[in-house]
């Protein structure tokens, strides 16, 4: 019998801090109850994937605008890389390079990729070939 004692004081006690928590949190929400708080209602839950809605839009929107600049971008790099083949080489072609990552990076892999290569082989060229040009003469 004395073990049945014990089973249940461990019991009563847990419910008398129960209690105690209880009535600790109607003091200090005496309008409302605890659990609702906590509580998530449908509203809630709409409001919420709402709001992950437009967050997912607004990512979408950013990243197209993201890639439409840097497809104007790769344009913009890919002239400067043909003007470096007649005009200014080394700055044009350094400026058509540069661009022409920054294109690549925000997504305009083909118009990068044109625009770097073609500034830097006019700027290897115009430094290769400028030098053998005044050996010579």
């Amino acid at each position: 019998m004395s073990r049945g004692n014990k089973n249940k004081k461990p019991n009563a006690d847990k419910e008398r801090r129960r209690k105690e928590w209880i009535r600790k949190a109607n003091e200090h929400f005496p309008n409302e109850e605890a659990a609702a708080d906590f509580g998530v209602t449908k509203a809630d839950l709409s409001a919420a994937s709402e709001r992950s809605l437009g967050e997912r839009s607004f990512k979408r929107r950013a990243l197209a605008d993201i890639r439409s600049a840097g497809v104007s971008l790769g344009w913009i790099a890919l002239l400067f890389a043909v003007a470096s083949w007649f005009v200014w080489p080394v700055l044009l072609g350094g400026t058509a390079a540069v661009l022409g990552f920054v294109a690549f990076s925000q997504g305009s892999r083909g118009l990068g990729i044109m625009a770097m290569v073609l500034g830097l082989i006019a700027v290897t060229i115009y430094l290769i070939l400028i030098p053998l040009y005044f050996l010579t003469v």
